[in-house]
């Protein structure tokens, strides 16, 4: 919950003509199965395939097809419960309005127990804090009355598909699976803590869990990642496994040097000390902040200012591992690959631990690409 008074609205959609002809036009050519063996292009009389297209750079094709599959199932939902309402006002001989507003009285029930448990709970909230007690209670009542109204309207849509009157043509696209094998030039955590670099419960591919981090140090939305990636380490602790690879932007004139830090510091064993380190300093990633940092986590002060002078070992890691996430369409950090399924940006626990559930229990079925 980002704010109390910016609370998630259900809007019937209001389609212009040209709208509902081009949501028209997106079904019938998405309801079916491409077929990929068909030649997307030709040069001098050679054919390219759909499928030779697609592998060049699945995770692109496959945003695309999501975000398609997406807009027509927000159409599908928000028309379906348009005509849930008509029904309700032909049934009862009301408007639409006053049928919809008697179902939500009847169906959204809110206890003055659960108002004041969660204003104790938000009391602090910048958006309640400076209101008197009289506008805090109003919005806490706003907010629980929004939710009740989505939890109500998601109810209504499965009853909807269960009973066959919502039915979404288009088939959801398959999310591809990606080969990201382990390589000796991964460094691996097993557990939450910096020195967590033995396995522990599970050891190389018998890990139930591989994670791939594509990231860099100075990458904002790689450092809000961070305490989420402690937590998943901490709760699927072995049965997990978690390797990053430098994947450094080139707008960040300090993400390469700082890998190098990083790797250097990883050439007397203490890489994720330093990896810690210049996550928690991304605003001071300089060739004498490097050093300081050596000599923090204890550093053979030698050693490592003769591996940054010299880092031309250390670097060609750094650049097999760009390389290898290029190689998987990967374009911006920070990036996973969760046993080869692909996660873009800088996700919250829920989202890791979904996947994570998933491929524990073995429900998503998976097809390699």
């Amino acid at each position: 919950m980002l704010t109390l008074n910016r609370t998630l609205r259900v809007r019937t959609l209001r389609l212009s003509a040209s709208m509902l002809m081009l949501i028209c036009g997106l079904i019938p050519a998405a309801a079916h199965a491409e077929d990929r063996s068909q030649p997307a292009f030709k040069i001098a009389g050679k054919a390219t395939s759909l499928d030779d297209v697609y592998k060049q750079d699945q995770a692109a094709f496959y945003d695309l097809d999501k975000k398609r599959f997406e807009i027509i199932e927000k159409v599908a939902k928000e028309q379906y419960l348009e005509y849930f309402w008509q029904q309700k006002a032909k049934d009862s001989g009301k408007s639409v309005a006053d049928a919809r507003k008697a179902y939500e009285d009847k169906n959204i029930k809110l206890s003055e127990k659960e108002v004041k448990e969660t204003l104790e709970k938000f009391k602090d909230h910048p958006s309640l804090a400076k209101l008197d007690k009289k506008d805090q209670e109003r919005q806490v009542r706003d907010y629980l009355l929004e939710r009740g109204r989505r939890e109500l309207f998601d109810g209504i849509i499965e009853a909807g598909v269960k009973k066959g009157d919502l039915v979404i043509a288009v088939a959801e696209p398959e999310e591809p699976l990606f080969q990201v094998p382990v390589n000796s030039d991964d460094v691996m955590r097993f557990g939450p803590e910096l020195n967590d670099t033995k396995p522990i419960g599970c050891k190389g591919d018998d890990c139930a869990i591989t994670i791939i981090e594509y990231s860099e140090f100075q990458c904002p939305f790689c450092s809000r990642v961070q305490g989420d990636a402690k937590r998943i380490l901490a709760e699927f602790k072995g049965k997990i496994r978690w390797a990053v690879r430098d994947f450094p932007l080139s707008f960040h004139d300090r993400a390469r040097p700082a890998a190098v830090a990083a790797k250097c510091a990883g050439e007397q064993g203490k890489y994720w000390n330093m990896y810690a380190t210049l996550f928690d300093n991304q605003r001071s990633l300089s060739d004498s902040d490097f050093k300081a940092y050596g000599e923090k986590i204890g550093l053979d002060k030698s050693k490592f200012e003769k591996c940054l002078a010299n880092p031309a070992a250390v670097d060609g890691k750094i650049e097999r591992n760009f390389q290898s996430g290029v190689a998987l369409g990967v374009t911006g950090t920070p990036a996973f690959f969760i046993n080869g399924r692909r996660l873009s940006g800088a996700m919250p626990y829920s989202e890791f631990k979904r996947v994570i559930d998933d491929e524990l229990s073995g429900k998503k079925k998976k097809s390699k690409s």
